[in-house]
């Protein structure tokens, strides 16, 4: 039985609620899951705090819905802009199931119903990583799993909740017989459930090079049994990576990392995703509609998401290559250097090896000498450095 901090012992009591309530269940079911336990345990709060059921809230009229909702919310001001501002939005979200009405808030400035809605200092403390850092990161996974996972948060820039709802025959026709680069993840809104708020059925993303061998290497060892439905990223009892989990693998790779893991959250994998698109020179449109946004206005009619060949070339402009470290490169100057000074010395004692050849007669023998000897360099190319390093032992073995 799997056990830890994250593992529930039943349901929790906005579950409990919601499967007692046909209103609440209908609302709540379409959305993603952090949503759905977030609105569920507002929603289960305001019935407790004002005594009227999920029912007889969507019976008033608006109106009066509108003066409850208020009531209940204004004291949360003084406390917490952000909990007053999130519980209205839950509420009115709620109200706004029953038939689409919008509940009559004065929101204007200088409005009954208005207030200051600060900048959330979560927002005001985010730390959006650089390619190099988002590197570190996934440098710091300590298995296959996690580092694919990292991988194709990043490359993608699929939101959390498409990451949970993946299974194996997303990426199979991608993956096999032979890796496609670029690899097409065609997020529908069975997989992405907050495309539904969008009026948007499907959006193409993709992984490029690095993504796409980290996750054939993956497959390869977790979905050898090639089952379709098997969940792509999934724990030791074959269920799938929750919320809770991910959130503790980014967070751990993030301090592996040597990066303030208050700063960073699974959502600023999206966040440093789109700070790589933003960077390239594609035209805006693309780079709002790969990140599965709608377009504004009448772009979104005009903008074809059947068109997956096209997108994949603009894709495929996205730099997520790696930076080479400078130390590297100067590692790297400096074996060519050697590497050209050592073809001067084999030609240097080529040239020596013909002039003997002339003098003493014996030039075949010389030029067959030679090509045994480029046979050997081609063979092993560390054959030169024993080559030139005889004559010094054996002069030193004469004296």
């Amino acid at each position: 039985m799997e056990t830890g901090r994250f593992v529930s012992s039943g349901l929790q009591p906005w579950q409990v609620f919601m499967d007692a309530h046909e209103c609440v269940r209908e609302w709540l079911e379409i959305r993603p899951e952090g949503t759905r336990k977030q609105y569920g345990r507002r929603l289960l709060n305001f019935v407790e705090q004002t005594g009227v059921s999920p029912e007889e809230f969507l019976g008033l009229d608006r109106f009066e819905a509108r003066d409850l909702i208020w009531k209940y919310v204004k004291p949360f001001i003084a406390e917490s802009t952000s909990k007053a501002k999130n519980n209205l939005d839950a509420l009115k979200s709620f109200y706004r199931s029953k038939d689409g009405e919008t509940l009559p808030f004065d929101s204007r400035r200088g409005g009954k119903h208005y207030f200051n809605k600060k900048r959330r200092i979560k927002a005001a403390r985010e730390h959006v990583p650089n390619k190099p850092e988002m590197y570190r990161i996934i440098e710091a996974a300590t298995n296959i799993r996690d580092k694919t996972m990292l991988l194709v948060l990043f490359q993608s820039g699929i939101r959390e909740n498409a990451l949970y709802h993946l299974r194996f025959k997303h990426v199979k026709d991608g993956l096999y017989p032979q890796p496609k680069i670029p690899l097409r993840l065609r997020i529908a809104d069975k997989i992405d459930t907050k495309l539904r708020g969008y009026s948007i059925d499907f959006y193409d993303t993709f992984l490029q090079g690095e993504a796409v061998q980290e996750l054939r290497a993956y497959c390869d060892k977790y979905h050898a049994d090639r089952l379709d439905d098997k969940p792509l990223f999934y724990t030791r009892l074959g269920n799938p990576l929750n919320g809770e989990r991910v959130w503790d693998i980014v967070k751990s790779c993030v301090r592996r990392a040597g990066l303030d893991a208050k700063n960073i959250w699974v959502h600023t994998i999206r966040k440093a995703f789109k700070r790589v698109v933003r960077h390239t020179s594609l035209d805006d449109e693309f780079k709002e509609a790969i990140m599965g946004h709608v377009l504004e206005g009448s772009r979104e009619n005009y903008f074809s998401r059947n068109e997956p060949e096209e997108i994949a070339q603009e894709y495929m402009k996205i730099d997520f290559s790696r930076e080479v470290p400078e130390t590297k490169v100067q590692k790297q100057a400096e074996e060519i250097e050697r590497l050209r000074r050592q073809v001067e010395e084999l030609n240097e004692s080529q040239k020596r090896m013909l002039e003997k050849a002339e003098k003493e007669g014996g030039r075949e023998a010389i030029i067959s000498e030679i090509k045994l000897y480029v046979d050997k360099l081609l063979e092993d190319p560390k054959y030169a450095e024993r080559a030139l390093k005889k004559p010094e032992r054996n002069a030193k073995r004469r004296t």
